[in-house]
């Protein structure tokens, strides 16, 4: 019989640090349910102004946990099922300059606020909806590394891997690297798309329930399974970069639309550059012929409504 446990909003931490003491300890098998803060709380407001924020990035991840599961051992596999998450009522995103994939181009803050009371989708602009797709941006177990570790780059241990497939019903495997396991999550978001190149998705509070296994395998990397598809149905529009270094390729395809999500669906370049972040999704469409990479950047047409 499984046990649930909570782990409520005053229980977080800003980094990782093996020494941390956990915030829970449960069985392998039992269900944790997270209240988390959005990223930034305290430090943006539902009414805040692009420029009016002051970012503390040393404090601006919330991550739930630890968790230490009972008999997580160096070698074996953390097993998570995600059996819910739920979006908080509003949520935000942001161009931080000398941040995200294009910081020449975008060198002004740049600050939106989501309404996410209806569910169901998140307005960028009149006339175009995302929709929402919650997932963790941040999930992951310490590592073996003494010291502390800033949350922002992931690690052998996944840690902010902002991957939109891990949906409710998805499964994540992690190498557990540490005795307990120690497992954090956060950076919740309600939509992004695959590259977040302005640097966030849509920021929000989150209450997440996941089941916590120990399986008895080791692996090299983290690996999951997600339930359906999340790419989105439908027609969509896209852009290519062809360069020999795999980011130039990237910033050109990503360029080419927001030139024309400016031309022709009319959008101001920042409210492109956001809707690229939470909506477009980068592909690599070709990587073998003689060094020269093709990268993608679709932008599904279902968004404008």
């Amino acid at each position: 019989m499984s046990t649930e446990h909570a782990v409520d909003a005053t229980q977080v931490h800003h980094d990782w640090d093996n020494s941390r003491e956990p915030a829970i300890v449960v069985q392998s098998g039992d269900v944790v349910h997270f209240d988390l803060p959005m990223t930034g709380q305290g430090q943006v407001s539902e009414t805040s102004k692009s420029g009016e924020v002051a970012w503390d990035f040393d404090t601006i991840y919330n991550l739930g946990g630890p968790v230490y599961v009972e008999g997580a051992e160096p070698g074996q596999t953390l097993e998570v099922e995600i059996l819910a998450l739920e979006p908080g009522p509003w949520g935000w995103t942001t161009v931080i300059p000398e941040l995200g994939l294009l910081p020449d181009d975008f060198p002004e803050p740049y600050l939106k606020i989501f309404d996410l009371r209806n569910r169901g989708t998140a307005t960028v602009a009149a006339g175009v909806e995302v929709p929402i797709g919650p997932f963790l941006g941040t999930m992951g177990v310490h590592t073996d590394e003494p010291g502390q570790h800033s949350p922002f780059p992931p690690h052998k241990g996944a840690g902010n891997v902002d991957n939109r497939h891990l949906i409710a019903g998805s499964t994540l495997w992690i190498p557990i690297w540490c005795e307990g396991a120690l497992f954090s999550c956060g950076d919740a978001h309600a939509a992004q798309g695959d590259g977040e190149v302005c640097v966030t998705g849509i920021e929000c509070p989150m209450h997440a329930s996941l089941r916590f296994n120990i399986l008895e395998r080791s692996l090299s990397v983290p690996r999951f399974r997600t339930p359906r598809a999340v790419v989105a149905d439908g027609p969509y529009y896209g852009t290519m970069g062809i360069h020999s270094d795999l980011m130039e390729g990237t910033r050109i395809a990503v360029r080419a639309m927001i030139d024309w999500l400016a031309e022709e669906r009319g959008l101001g370049r920042e409210d492109g550059y956001v809707l690229c972040s939470l909506a477009g999704d980068l592909r690599i469409l070709e990587i073998v012929d003689a060094g020269v990479w093709n990268v993608g950047m679709t932008m599904p047409l279902g968004v404008f409504v």
